[in-house]
């Protein structure tokens, strides 16, 4: 008889939804707090916005490279070491960026708190432990619930960070931010069992999937994945960064540009909603080649923007696109991967992901400056999507032990 999962079909709910606030917490200071700060911080200290956001360029590099370890202490040793050595470590080095007098103290330790946060208490270990936690049948509904939850990261955290500034400096509002994920964390360290009870007592499928990161590698089906995920994602954050002014561009005001964007990323919530729900009745390859294509036209029709009708049609597509692409992404991965080395499969995919989220900005918005104009940008965005679209395939080569 095939042992049951931890969590079954319902403790797994309370683990997700801990889950998910872990995802608030580390989000909101990491990524969404950063970009309230930046103005402050300049203003404050004089410092460079080129040297404040070398933090930033840190943290998201070096978490991508951090990833791997978190996830290989995840699969040997579970997810409360992981969670709680990375909370004291990433926190600690956080809180000691509020007392920089030096632009390079405060580059080096919110670069370091940030890279540790953003590999220990980000997607790819909540998606990991999720993962581990849910049978097969429950596991695109707790996908969704996952990132859901966690997309609630931006409409709390950037009111949040705004309204502590009004009350006082960055350094404190900085501090009260990283009290805030401390907050967020640690009901999820009482009561997220992980992968500490999978591996006492393994499900079946718990004993399919690549052992190491190697024998994945040998898969051409895992290279083609990573190339499929990466080039998705770099074109997807390139959008993300450049899209206000992008909207700006076709003739409307900043203001209806901003809440044209706000409507975007409300929207991006029902897209991470009815995920699971398209995932199950399409299958997630299927589903994800949706959300790659969905994508795609989106972007399309900011290239075609004259008319305002086109703009609202980029902003509808690409931001159920933009919600509904991590938790698929997440369940391809687990069904390709499978259960067994899983956290360091999702520490490489994350090596990878991070490169891309860094370089797709960076490279797409320099075409910008070089053509004086988004058409370039916008079509090397739509490029990256059809490779995306076109380079993965069903995720068939997972392994078994004997």
């Amino acid at each position: 008889m095939t042992p049951s999962r931890p969590g079954g079909a319902g403790p797994w709910r309370l683990q997700v939804v801990l889950l998910g606030l872990v995802t608030i917490g580390a989000y909101g200071v990491v990524l969404y707090g950063f970009g309230a700060f930046v103005g402050p911080i300049r203003d404050d200290t004089g410092w460079s916005n080129t040297a404040i956001s070398a933090a930033f360029s840190i943290s998201t590099l070096g978490g991508g490279l951090l990833a791997l370890t978190t996830g290989c202490v995840l699969d040997r040793l579970g997810a409360l070491p992981v969670l709680s050595i990375t909370l004291v470590a990433g926190a600690a080095l956080l809180l000691v960026s509020t007392s920089a007098d030096r632009a390079w103290q405060f580059v080096a330790t919110w670069g370091a708190g940030g890279a540790i946060v953003s590999a220990g208490l980000f997607y790819n270990v909540t998606m990991a432990v999720t993962a581990r936690i849910t049978v097969e049948a429950d596991r695109a509904r707790a996908f969704s619930w996952l990132t859901v939850i966690g997309g609630l990261a931006s409409p709390i955290a950037f009111p949040l960070a705004g309204a502590l500034l009004e009350q006082g400096d960055w350094r404190t509002a900085v501090r009260w931010m990283v009290l805030f994920m401390v907050a967020c964390t640690l009901p999820a360290l009482g009561f997220v069992r992980g992968d500490r009870d999978v591996l006492a007592a393994p499900a079946a499928d718990d004993l399919a999937g690549f052992p190491d990161v190697r024998t994945a590698l040998a898969s051409s089906t895992v290279r083609r994945w990573l190339v499929a995920s990466s080039a998705g994602l770099a074109g997807l954050v390139a959008i993300q960064v450049h899209h206000v002014a992008a909207i700006e561009a076709t003739g409307v005001s900043i203001g209806l540009a901003s809440t044209l964007a706000g409507v975007r990323g409300l929207l991006s919530l029902p897209g991470r909603a009815v995920a699971g729900s398209v995932a199950s009745r399409l299958g997630v390859v299927n589903a994800l080649r949706l959300t790659y294509l969905t994508m795609t036209l989106g972007t399309l029709a900011l290239v075609a923007a004259g008319a305002i009708a086109w703009v609202w049609l980029f902003v509808v597509l690409t931001g159920l696109a933009f919600g509904s692409v991590a938790p698929l992404q997440g369940l391809y991965a687990a069904e390709l991967y499978g259960q067994r080395a899983i956290g360091s499969l999702m520490g490489m995919q994350q090596v990878m992901l991070g490169l891309a989220s860094a370089a797709g900005p960076l490279l797409l918005g320099l075409t910008i400056d070089l053509t004086d104009g988004y058409l370039v940008m916008l079509l090397l965005a739509v490029g990256l999507q059809v490779l995306a679209l076109t380079s993965f395939r069903p995720p068939t080569t997972v392994t078994r032990s004997a």
